[in-house]
């Protein structure tokens, strides 16, 4: 090949990659910029999700842009700064962790999903034999899971499960030789007409009682589930100020099918008077629990009364699940 035809091949190759830039760039700039009225359509509250996958992939044609000293690309900058305010939200103040004193009551809490369709969890319960927890929430349980996970988990036993032969199951655990003084516990529904049946147990915590509840919140796939999401929120959150009006404090863990970032999630917040635990965390990633953390998203959180104070927060390895497990320990302020 002459010098001419290798230059008319590479000014090809580089029209060519320039195109796909700008049409990538223009894509991303309108899904970060869409994902911001999800209030006014389902499908621009999922992309409110992906700020994450936004973040690296402008910066990725920001840096190649410049490299290839293409003064355009800078306008990159624009999408790029939003959605990193978005996410970097998360991460002042920093999560460290925290030396307790051997007199402050703390709570460490392991929730995961399993996955109502891995009907041979041994990865999951091999994990959690291995790990040390107060309390334990597992998801997707169903009436062929849970008398494996029964027999199988040697250091810990059940205290409350509502199994489904959907993704609506649930199981709390405790250890064997715990001394949690647990005060009550119930299946519950929340709104009251939902047909997903919630764990909530109050404990004792120092002087204080801990109202927890576990959550596997409707993935918003379609515009009647979206709406319901929506719906289980306000509800969730109403039900942590009603527990705070009693004199409690509160823990809402579990599968939020929604990112920290999303519009929902942050109204939650609000309205509820919570906080997030992953602040200060902010690479905690638990979807899709089989591929790099590039591709993945964080959906499953640990929600808190203001009194309480995040200590530790860890995500666990893949363990046969598409979730991976959380693990959160928490004390009083």
């Amino acid at each position: 090949m002459g010098s001419l035809e290798l230059a008319v091949s590479l000014s090809t190759s580089a029209m060519g990659y320039n195109v796909f830039s700008i049409m990538l760039g223009l894509a991303i700039t309108l899904a970060t910029v869409c994902g911001l009225a999800g209030e006014l359509w389902w499908r621009f509250d999922l992309l409110d999700h992906f700020r994450w996958q936004y973040c690296w992939m402008l910066l990725c044609l920001l840096v190649i842009g410049l490299w290839q000293r293409q003064r355009w690309s800078l306008v990159w900058l624009l999408p790029l700064t939003l959605n990193s305010v978005l996410i970097f939200s998360l991460a002042w103040p920093p999560g460290v962790f925290q030396q307790l004193g051997s007199t402050e009551p703390s709570l460490t809490i392991l929730h995961t999903n399993i996955d109502h369709k891995n009907l041979q969890p041994s990865q999951a319960i091999e994990y959690v034999n291995n790990q040390v927890a107060d309390i334990v929430f597992l998801q997707e349980i169903t009436p062929t899971t849970l008398p494996l996970i029964v027999d199988q988990l040697k250091n810990y036993r059940l205290v409350a499960a509502e199994p489904k032969t959907n993704s609506h199951g649930s199981a709390m655990f405790v250890p064997l030789d715990s001394s949690l003084e647990i005060i009550q516990k119930h299946i519950v529904q929340v709104p009251n007409y939902s047909q997903r049946p919630l764990l909530t147990v109050d404990v004792r915590l120092g002087k204080t009682v801990l109202s927890l509840m576990s959550v596997h919140i409707t993935r918003p796939g379609t515009p009647r589930a979206s709406n319901f999401q929506n719906i289980e929120f306000q509800s969730v959150a109403d039900w942590g100020r009603r527990q705070m009006d009693a004199g409690k404090s509160v823990v809402i863990i579990g599968d939020f099918n929604s990112t920290p970032w999303s519009q929902r999630l942050r109204k939650m917040l609000v309205r509820g008077e919570l906080k997030n635990s992953q602040q200060g965390w902010i690479w905690q990633m638990t979807w899709p629990g089989n591929v790099p953390i590039l591709f993945q998203i964080a959906i499953d959180h640990c929600l808190h009364s203001p009194d309480l104070i995040t200590q530790q927060r860890t995500t666990g390895p893949y363990i046969g699940s598409d979730h991976l497990p959380l693990t959160v320990t928490l004390h009083q302020r």
